[in-house]
């Protein structure tokens, strides 16, 4: 069997008492795209900045099957120098796999999150959406083989929704995806696979028609049974 991309023991993370993430396990295989759901604070985006390396674990395993170089974050909100255009910021974030990524691909891959009309527009006058596209801009660049995104679509209009969850798509013939979001029906439209986590703790890993006890049962109401299921019994 091939190597995973990204494979998961154990993860924990603590901050005193508070107990963030609660021996989490997961394994990704090249080329899929994972959805990771949950209600707000349970723990999602501190495991996608464990994961990349912004924040520390207590306890656990993280192996990966790519370079260290290859694998990128876009945060939830990401920002940027006011000052310069996107074009500016894209060819900064390019800067590091200069010798790999030629210039061009910065005219390319922002005409791809469909800011191409934007390019020479200062960011200080983007929209949290259009920062969102930004954001995602920087993430490609490097051409990553695992991309974690943490609410790529929180700041989006249905329209750019649609867009974000399109170019996902796109990414999964050279890379694999793992993100975080609150919206169900994109995690049911192009995921593979899902993660439901609550209080830092995974209730349900499997495929997105899985979670469903019965063919009529929508992924939404499925989601929903497992974290009111989980919560009834504590």
């Amino acid at each position: 069997m091939d190597t995973p991309v990204l494979e998961i023991s154990n993860l924990t993370k603590t901050y005193g008492k508070l107990v963030a993430v609660a021996g989490l396990d997961l394994k990704l295989q090249q080329g899929v795209i994972h959805g990771l759901v949950g209600p707000n604070g349970s723990g999602k985006t501190t495991m996608l900045s464990i994961v990349s390396g912004l924040r520390r674990k207590t306890a656990g395993e993280i192996a990966f099957g790519v370079p260290a170089n290859k694998v990128m974050l876009m945060p939830d909100t990401p920002d940027f120098f006011p000052l310069l255009t996107a074009r500016e910021i894209v060819d900064l974030a390019r800067y590091p796999f200069r010798d790999d990524v030629s210039v061009d691909a910065v005219e390319q891959v922002i005409e791809q999150v469909g800011l191409g009309d934007s390019i020479d527009r200062r960011v200080g006058g983007f929209s949290r959406g259009m920062k969102q596209r930004l954001g995602l801009a920087t993430s490609l660049i490097g051409e990553p083989q695992l991309l974690l995104l943490d609410e790529p679509c929180s700041a989006l209009d249905p329209l750019g929704r649609r867009d974000m969850m399109d170019a996902i798509v796109q990414l999964k013939r050279k890379s694999t995806v793992l993100f975080s979001t609150h919206i169900l029906s994109d995690v049911e439209d192009v995921c593979d696979s899902v993660t439901v986590v609550d209080q830092g703790k995974s209730l349900y890993e499997g495929t997105v028609s899985g979670i469903k006890r019965s063919e009529d049962q929508s992924f939404e109401d499925a989601v929903l049974e497992v974290l009111q299921t989980a919560r009834s019994t504590e």
